[in-house]
């Protein structure tokens, strides 16, 4: 492959293909095609609110790379990140099923990325309904070419928070290969078995997603920090989406929790965790991404646009707005998150 001189790094995309649906069994993942230009996305009892979906481009592209690679050609992207979508972790499902439902979902993003070498990474789903079997697919994937860390839910995985101990072989892993938890929301619903909709009202707006991705985020900050696990795990790398949930607006509202909760774990003044926790400038307004960058800094926040999804923004354009020189517009653009995920020459030389 020749080598590109690396630009642009969007970390932010999702993949759904054919062989991902239904690799849950009875929990799903469905998507629901109304027949009048909408949409509902289904998980275990969970299902949203119709929705109009993405063009007929970006659908292709959630499932064919070279459709996608077409369109980053366009937009002068050399390399994007991709997850499942987080509405479909499904950890809901039996042991089984969520075993298998991971592994084809790896293995389909495996595909995906290698069907056009070097423009794409992805970040491996694993079925927490079962540390050890997580930990085996962690290890199925060690060899792969194109995955970088491991994506999880914010906060009830799998019925735990982010600060159980049953998780810390995850963080071990990650610290241990310098690979980010990337922490991506989902609606409240999607994780629960015995979720019913009946006793729940209509999300007629979708709002689980819009607010409760950044609510969710905010919790897995929380969790992280309070629960002392970044204490226990000094160098771990975590990546949270959507400007990091309000956490960079109210930051000093869990440093109140961590003098005032006895529960608190947490061994060192809040703002001394920064250094572990690296934001996305998905922020759709230019004054918050001017107060992310002031509260966060230059070498911890990255560019992610939700490619293809719903709200895809120009998150290179939102960061030419915060940056003020070329060497910062470089970071964001893609030197962070060439650091962040060790991208290395199988996906081009970073430009200078």
């Amino acid at each position: 492959m020749a080598q590109r001189r690396l630009r642009k790094v969007d970390v932010h995309g999702h993949v759904l293909t054919p062989k991902m649906l239904g690799a849950a069994g009875s929990y799903g993942p469905e998507m629901i095609d109304h027949g009048n230009g909408t949409f509902s996305f289904r998980a275990g009892n969970y299902q949203t609110e119709p929705f109009k979906g993405t063009s007929n481009e970006g659908q292709q592209g959630a499932r064919n790379p070279h459709a996608r690679r077409e369109k980053l050609d366009r937009l002068e992207i050399d390399v994007l990140g991709v997850t499942a979508s987080p509405i479909f972790y499904c950890y809901g499902a039996s042991v089984s099923d969520g075993v298998n439902y991971c592994k084809v979902v790896n293995d389909e993003m495996e595909a995906y990325c290698e069907g056009e070498p070097g423009r794409y990474f992805f970040q491996p789903m694993l079925p927490l309904q079962d540390i050890p079997a997580s930990l085996k697919e962690l290890e199925r994937l060690r060899g792969s070419k194109w995955a970088r860390g491991v994506n999880m839910a914010t906060d009830n995985v799998a019925g735990r928070d982010l600060h159980d101990e049953a998780l810390y072989p995850v963080y071990e892993y990650c610290q241990a290969i310098d690979q980010p938890l990337y922490l991506h929301g989902a609606p409240v619903g999607t994780d629960d078995p015995s979720w019913d909709p009946a006793s729940n009202a209509k999300d007629i707006f979708n709002l689980g997603w819009i607010a409760g991705y950044i609510y969710r985020e905010s919790l897995a900050y929380a969790n992280l920090v309070l629960g002392g696990v970044l204490d226990r795990f000094p160098n771990l790398k975590v990546c949270i989406p959507h400007g990091g949930g309000f956490i960079p607006y109210q930051v000093g509202r869990i440093a109140e929790a961590a003098a005032r909760m006895p529960a608190s774990k947490a061994k060192k003044p809040i703002r001394e965790y920064d250094k572990n926790f690296y934001m996305e400038n998905s922020v759709h307004d230019k004054d918050c991404r001017d107060f992310l960058l002031k509260m966060w800094g230059i070498d911890n926040v990255y560019t992610g646009s939700n490619f293809d999804g719903w709200d895809q923004n120009d998150a290179f354009a939102f960061a030419e707005t915060m940056a003020r020189n070329e060497e910062e517009l470089h970071k964001l653009w893609a030197g962070n998150a060439v650091k962040m995920f060790h991208l290395g020459d199988e996906f081009g030389t970073p430009a200078g």
